[in-house]
């Protein structure tokens, strides 16, 4: 396995590991002899992965554990389910310009904190424009470098990945919180921030020096020159944005209902000796869907950003449960949106599989509870921002990806 790909796999690993929540440690424990020791030769992918579940450490598991390692095995190694590598979509152009865009804003963050005193005034409607900027061309920038193959970019993406994860209480206190997929959101309640929250996340070597010196050596490393200017701040962001708060709060409620009524189901499965009935499956699970995809989408047009981030949260461990939810008879999209497919065959064991004996439906319940509290003011759930730091450390991934 190349430098390069190592590099990439720990990435991944750091991006997928709040997805996958408190079952990642024991997945990867479980699972990661078998991986390493096959793929230290042959390299991720698709047909390393075929040939893996053929083999005598994997043929005689059940379908149930070769769902979750392939599921594992492929976002570790970031390939999607036609086999292409995430790494070949990216491109050194696409790369590059995410970048250099990244350290003009953190440029024009620096300048606007080193423009504030400790204990001053602090204009909240201008931070607020930079602030948004900035967190838009950084989250842009961490997508660019997680597709890359380039080696080199990959190791300042290792790089700017934990660092955000050492800043992450700076960046709170200053009205910035970092989501579980490493990508930064801007608070909707910028009211208490001070000048002094500021100054101290991101002025003379805060948090956008390193930004903007970590941009700088992907932008070179991708054929750019390294050299920025200030972005020029628009006046406003998410002008196509709309205030849609009462909708997400009924769309809410709606999945706490529905997810309920699929839980219940599957109790009287079990506990009255129900024969499974299709038609009526069916109709609960479309009902969910409907909701769950109105809220996906909800999110996205909302105008706070906290809500679009927890959106794209909900979509993500939607796609880390794929192929327990396609035993439940739910199609997953690249997007992360569901749809119902067949469920002729759809049995009460592989309900529980995919509902009961998993934390799906909770998980997305609170995401849902979370994106509702943001659009109507209130303060997002804390992330546990030392999750990939340990895991780093405890790894050696903070050291041995540079060696």
């Amino acid at each position: 396995m190349t430098v390069g790909s190592t590099a990439r796999m720990q990435f991944n690993m750091a991006n997928i590991m709040t997805n996958y929540g408190s079952q990642f440690n024991g997945l990867y424990s479980s699972y990661s002899n078998k991986l390493n020791n096959f793929t230290q030769k042959t390299g991720g992918s698709l047909d390393a992965l075929n040939e893996l579940l053929k083999s005598s450490a994997l043929k005689n598991k059940s379908a149930e554990y070769k769902d979750m390692f392939s599921e594992l095995y492929k976002n570790i190694y970031g390939i999607s389910s036609d086999g292409e590598s995430a790494s070949e979509s990216g491109s050194l152009q696409s790369t590059k310009i995410a970048s250099a865009s990244a350290g003009s804003s953190a440029k024009s963050m620096e300048n606007f904190a080193n423009g504030l005193k400790y204990g001053g005034e602090i204009d909240v409607d201008e931070y607020k424009k930079v602030a948004q900027d900035f967190v838009d061309n950084y989250n842009a920038m961490i997508e660019k470098v997680g597709n890359s193959d380039n080696q080199n970019v990959l190791r300042q993406g290792v790089y700017m990945v934990n660092q955000a994860k050492v800043y992450s209480s700076a960046l709170q206190r200053a009205g910035i919180t970092l989501g579980s997929d490493n990508k930064l959101s801007l608070n909707d309640d910028l009211s208490k921030i001070t000048a002094t929250n500021v100054k101290s996340a991101f002025g003379n070597m805060g948090f956008a020096s390193k930004v903007e010196s970590r941009a700088r050596n992907i932008n070179q490393y991708s054929g750019g020159s390294g050299v920025f200017a200030a972005n020029k701040i628009p006046s406003s962001s998410s002008s196509e944005k709309v205030d849609n708060s009462g909708t997400i709060k009924e769309l809410t409620a709606q999945i706490k209902e529905r997810s309920q009524a699929i839980g219940d189901y599957i109790e009287k499965l079990n506990n009255n000796n129900v024969d499974f009935d299709e038609k009526e499956y069916n109709d609960l699970a479309r009902s969910f869907i409907d909701s769950y995809n109105n809220l996906i989408s909800e999110s996205a047009n909302s105008n706070k950003s906290g809500v679009n981030s927890q959106g794209t949260a909900a979509a993500s461990i939607t796609k880390s449960y794929k192929f327990a939810l396609q035993r439940a008879g739910f199609n997953v999209d690249k997007n992360g949106r569901l749809s119902l497919g067949d469920t002729s065959e759809v049995t009460s064991k592989d309900l529980e599989y995919a509902f009961k004996n998993s934390s799906y439906l909770e998980k997305i319940n609170q995401k849902a509870q979370q994106a509702s509290s943001l659009a109507n003011g209130a303060s997002a759930m804390g992330y546990n921002a030392s999750k990939i730091v340990n895991y780093a450390f405890e790894t050696g991934a903070i050291y041995n990806v540079y060696a």
